[in-house]
C-alpha cells in the first residue's frame, strides 16, 4: 500500500512539474524580444548642414512572430523636478526647452515598420540643424515600441472581448547626444561630499552631489573605497572602475555610492569626486553599530550610573539626631 502511495504522489508530482514547464516555456515562446542599437550616439553638428543617421530594430531568434514597431522622438533626462534637479529617468515627448530643441530637427525617415524573427531593421534619421542653432549640448531620444494597434492571431489565447490581441508595451530610447558646434562652457562644481560616520546598518552609503553650469554634458566620477580600521586590505572598492553618471547642463544630480559591511565594527571610508578636472575627496572613521546594540550600552550606561549612584549614598554617614 505504502508503495502505491508513493507512486501516486510520483506522478502527480511529476505531472504538475511538467505542466509547469510547458507553461513557462509557451509563455516564453510567446514573447517577441526587441532590442536597438546602438543604445546612445554621441555626434557634432555644424549649424546649417544636415546630420544622416540612423538605429537598427532587432527581432531575437527566438521569437514567435514579427514584431510591428513604430517610432516617435521624445527629450533626453531634461525633467526637473522641484528642487532643479533633472529626472534622469523621464521621458518627455511634449516639452521643448534650450537644450532639446534638436526634437524639432530630427526627422525620423521610417515611423513604422516590421521585423521577421531573426532579423534587423533599418530605421534612418536626419537633423536639419538651423543657421541660428545655439552652441552646445541637444539632446534627444529616438523612442521605438511595439505596435499594440495591429491585430495578431486571434487563436493564441490571449484576446480581448472583441477579438482583439493583448500585447504588452515595450518600449526602448536609443540616446542622442549632440554638441552643436561653437563656443562650449564647461563649468562644475561639487556641492555634497558626505559620508555617514555613523551608521545603524549595512550597507554603507555615500552620497555626493554634483552640478553642470555649462552648456555641454559631462561625466562626473564617483570612488568609495573602505577599510578596516587598523588594516590597509580593502573591504569596499571601485578604484579601477570608478562608477560614471552623465550630467545634463544646467542641471544638479545627487548620487549615491553602497558598501556592504559587518554589522559592527569600525572602518576607514574614503569618497572622491571628480567633474570637469574639479576634485573633492571626503576621508572619515565610520561606526557600524546597530540599533539593539546602541540600546544595550546605554542599558548598561545608565545601570551602571544608578549602581554608582546607589552605592555613594549608601557609604554616606548617617546624620546624629541633635542632643
Amino acid at each position: 500500500m505504502r508503495k502505491i502511495v508513493t507512486v501516486v504522489l510520483m506522478v502527480v508530482l511529476g505531472g504538475l512539474f511538467f505542466g509547469l514547464n510547458v507553461a513557462l516555456a509557451e509563455e516564453e515562446r510567446n514573447q517577441t524580444v526587441m532590442t536597438i542599437s546602438p543604445p546612445n550616439q554621441n555626434i557634432v553638428l555644424v549649424p546649417g548642414e544636415t546630420f544622416n543617421g540612423s538605429i537598427q530594430v532587432s527581432n531575437s531568434a527566438g521569437s514567435p512572430s514579427d514584431l510591428k514597431y513604430s517610432v516617435t522622438i521624445g527629450s533626453l533626462g531634461l525633467t526637473r523636478d522641484e528642487s532643479g534637479r533633472a529626472d534622469y529617468e523621464d521621458i518627455d515627448t511634449d516639452t521643448v526647452t534650450g537644450y532639446n530643441q534638436i526634437m524639432e530637427w530630427i526627422k525620423i525617415g521610417k515611423e513604422k515598420g516590421t521585423v521577421k524573427p531573426n532579423e534587423s531593421d533599418t530605421v534612418p534619421f536626419t537633423i536639419e540643424v538651423p543657421m541660428d542653432a545655439p552652441a552646445g549640448g541637444q539632446y534627444a531620444t529616438i523612442i521605438v515600441q511595439n505596435d499594440t494597434n495591429s491585430n495578431q492571431d486571434v487563436n493564441d489565447g490571449n484576446t480581448t472581448g472583441n477579438g482583439l490581441a493583448v500585447q504588452e508595451v515595450v518600449r526602448f530610447a536609443a540616446g542622442i547626444y549632440a554638441e552643436v558646434a561653437g563656443e562650449t562652457r564647461k563649468e562644475g562644481a561639487i556641492l555634497e561630499n558626505n559620508i555617514p560616520a555613523f551608521n545603524l546598518s549595512s550597507p554603507l552609503m555615500a552620497s555626493s552631489t554634483v552640478r553642470n553650469d555649462g552648456n555641454v554634458h559631462t561625466k562626473a566620477k564617483f570612488v568609495l573605497q573602505v577599510w578596516p580600521l587598523f588594516s590597509e586590505e580593502e573591504i569596499c572598492t571601485n578604484e579601477e572602475d570608478a562608477t560614471e553618471s552623465s550630467i545634463m547642463p544646467e542641471t544638479e544630480r545627487m548620487h549615491i555610492e553602497e558598501c556592504n559591511l559587518p554589522a559592527i565594527g569600525i572602518f576607514r571610508a574614503k569618497q572622491t569626486v571628480e567633474i570637469f578636472g574639479e576634485k573633492s575627496v571626503m576621508e572619515k572613521t565610520i561606526l557600524m553599530c546597530p540599533l539593539w546594540l546602541l540600546f544595550l550600552v546605554v542599558f548598561v550606561i545608565v545601570a551602571l550610573v544608578i549602581w554608582i549612584v546607589t552605592k555613594v549614598k549608601s557609604k554616606k554617614p548617617a546624620k546624629r539626631a541633635d542632643a
